[in-house]
């Protein structure tokens, strides 16, 4: 069996005060003090609750590499940035809502000798009907358009290659929402290998869902359709 490689543990975080330290009690514990030289990147994007209060606290319990934003970037200039600050040669991504089980983690990091990105497949949704909905909608939307055919291609919890990362850090992106969709489309059609892996979804315990607002929904789908042919367009030109 290869030896266990380094990995960057990446959380962004936002309004989340009410959980987030459970959240990373539960990554460091199953995962970064398990594998040796790692390293946990919290990315803190300018909240206005408790938050900031809680990430300085438990900072040096769980040894964080912690960054504080004065204000909000929105979701896809943080993740950028993020990807930046990691330095390990496995980039394991995950949202902070407390959603996810970190223990998922393993059967994804043993599909990587041969995966460059392996993705969670949410199984048993705890979205609510009309997001689940919404989501099926759009994976399908992705598969006809771009050739891409996951059944999660947004989802917030993945593992990479530090490679894959570096290559498409030099991209132009497009999306200011569902960016882990357009991550999952570069890299495929950009020759990485990429696997899906079923995990587990939780219904969320404190807070309202981080997903996209429901008010906003159309502006967004106008957004997100607008920028499809940009994309695209993109793809071409480094095939």
């Amino acid at each position: 069996m290869a030896a266990i490689q380094p990995v960057s543990i990446i959380l962004l975080v936002h309004q989340e005060g009410d959980i987030i330290e459970n959240v990373i009690r539960d990554f460091y514990t199953k995962i970064i003090s398990k594998i040796p030289n790692s390293e946990f990147v919290v990315c803190e994007d300018g909240s206005t609750d408790k938050t900031k209060d809680v990430l300085k606290r438990i900072e040096k319990v769980y040894h964080l590499r912690l960054f504080l934003g004065d204000e909000r970037k929105g979701y896809t200039k943080a993740m950028m940035d993020a990807f930046s600050y990691a330095t390990k040669p496995i980039i394991f991504f995950s949202d902070s809502d407390g959603q996810h089980e970190p223990d998922d983690f393993w059967n994804m990091y043993a599909l990587l000798p041969v995966y460059d990105m392996v993705i969670g497949w949410k199984q048993n949704r705890q979205d609510g009907f009309l997001r689940y909905v919404l989501t099926r909608v759009y994976n399908k939307i992705i598969s006809v358009y771009f050739g891409v055919h996951f059944h999660d291609v947004d989802c917030g919890f993945r593992l990479m290659k530090k490679e894959v990362v570096d290559d498409l850090l030099k991209r132009n992106w497009h999306l200011n929402y569902c960016i882990s969709s357009e991550l999952t489309v570069r890299a495929f059609w950009g020759g990485f290998r990429i696997a899906e892996v079923p995990v587990l979804h939780r219904e969320r315990k404190f807070g309202d869902s981080r997903g996209l607002p429901f008010k906003k929904l159309p502006g967004i789908i106008f957004h997100i359709l607008g920028k499809f042919k940009a994309i695209k367009k993109d793809i071409k030109s480094f095939l």
